[in-house]
């Protein structure tokens, strides 16, 4: 009694200090400890604390509403990463954190370091879990030294948003899933101009989602010497076959000079007639330009039939809780075909293989009917680029502010602009582990 009591004091602690941002849901009367030696969902007891990026309406819509339907003697607690409520806040307030969501990223910047990724791989075997049905490439970037530590639940599929009415008012064919990068840039040019006072841009990106999931899978930092990997070939070829190609128009390279291109040239303003992006976008098309659609990332002819890496949400459960087997049920339902028939439907794009469970995709949305969703699951995943926790001081400080705008407004070359990166990379990554 005394032990739990403690327990008890910690947890109200934790959640007092979030009292606005932690959301608890359904019964107040669950076994603290929690039971999990039963096949039927109704007989599961447990109380679970969350944390993730996701806010509290998200969780709740995404997947609390599900779990709690499905398992309903089940509690949940969901704590919100914010600024100032972190990863490592919560776990020095004494709370215990159970299950999180995360990214390939996230697992080796905070959850690692924190001690608390737990290897899946005893609950996979004792809980039969069928990871057989998840599409291997989801898989990699999340098991280390043969170690899997989470497993993903949703994906944010990339696609390339055309505008149909920029297409229409220039005569310019539409998009074909399985284009080349090089066909895709030849058809940019026959948009790029300025008309009306408008600089017109074929093709478009976001620099910095596109670069975590390039389809020759670049890396940016060495695992084992924690250098930079950006100065080589590799990265010479996205930046030659993308960037510098795609902004050698003297009017793109003024317009980026006076505002840089960002996602509301396409959105908004209907300045860009093509545009590289996650999926996510399609679960708000009132958003989009009123005649959109999609064809597939283009492929490099290099790389034939690949098409980007996957980037998706995953699920873990930490090594300190005491609740595994509880959270290992839950983990096999997000993962099930029946649940990722609900998400699938509702526009969150599935990592399973299952082809009934694909062809639900966005079913829940009646633009389903005419869009060409297919184009979601066109070629394969690219292999997951080597991940580090230093990563994205890459990604956005040295490639997005920096080399990018200087290729794209022509005041640097590929090859000074990669060499300048490789040195500002390390200099930021030994100033991040200095701070550790």
């Amino acid at each position: 009694m005394m032990l739990l009591s403690v327990l008890a004091a910690c947890t109200s602690k934790g959640a007092d200090s979030n009292a606005e941002e932690s959301q608890t849901t359904k019964p107040a009367d669950a076994n603290t400890e929690g039971t999990a030696s039963t096949n039927n969902p109704d007989e599961i007891t447990a109380d679970l604390t969350w944390f993730g990026l996701a806010s509290q309406k998200d969780f709740e819509d995404r997947y609390g509403q599900y779990i709690m339907k499905k398992f309903p003697n089940i509690k949940i607690t969901y704590i919100n990463q914010t600024d100032d409520r972190r990863l490592e806040q919560v776990i020095a307030s004494g709370t215990q954190i159970d299950m999180y969501l995360s990214s390939a990223g996230e697992l080796r910047e905070d959850y690692i370091p924190a001690n608390m990724a737990l290897d899946l791989n005893p609950l996979i075997k004792s809980h039969n879990i069928p990871v057989d049905t998840i599409e291997p490439a989801y898989l990699d970037p999340v098991t280390i030294d043969q170690k899997t530590y989470l497993l993903p639940v949703s994906d944010n599929k990339f696609v390339m948003y055309y505008n149909k009415s920029i297409f229409d008012k220039f005569g310019v064919p539409y998009p074909k899933d399985g284009m080349t990068w090089d066909e895709a840039i030849d058809l940019s040019k026959k948009i790029t101009r300025n008309e009306d006072g408008k600089q017109y841009m074929g093709l478009w990106l976001s620099p910095k989602h596109y670069l975590r999931v390039a389809q020759n899978s670049a890396g940016f930092v060495d695992p084992e010497t924690n250098k930079a990997t950006v100065d080589n070939d590799q990265w010479k070829f996205i930046f030659d076959n993308i960037f510098y190609k795609l902004s050698r128009d003297p009017g793109v390279q003024q317009r980026a000079l006076e505002k840089f291109y960002s996602h509301e040239d396409f959105m908004k303003d209907s300045v860009i007639a093509m545009y590289v992006y996650t999926s996510g976008w399609m679960n708000s098309d009132d958003s989009l330009p009123p005649d959109w659609d999609i064809a597939s990332v283009p492929e490099f002819k290099e790389y034939p039939g690949l098409n980007t890496q996957t980037y998706a949400t995953y699920i873990g459960i930490s090594a300190t809780s005491k609740q595994q087997d509880a959270a290992a049920e839950i983990l096999k339902y997000l993962t099930s075909e029946e649940y990722q028939t609900i998400i699938s439907k509702r526009g969150m794009i599935t990592p399973l293989l299952t082809q009934s469970v694909r062809d639900a995709a966005f079913a829940d949305y009646e633009f389903a009917k005419t869009k060409n969703i297919q184009a979601l699951y066109h070629g394969k995943p690219a292999p997951s680029r080597p991940m580090t926790e230093y990563d994205e001081l890459v990604i956005e400080d040295a490639f997005q502010l920096d080399a990018i705008p200087k290729i794209v407004r022509n005041q640097l070359d590929v090859n000074t602009a990669l060499r300048q990166a490789q040195e500002n990379s390390d200099k930021l990554i030994q100033e991040q582990i200095a701070k550790q």
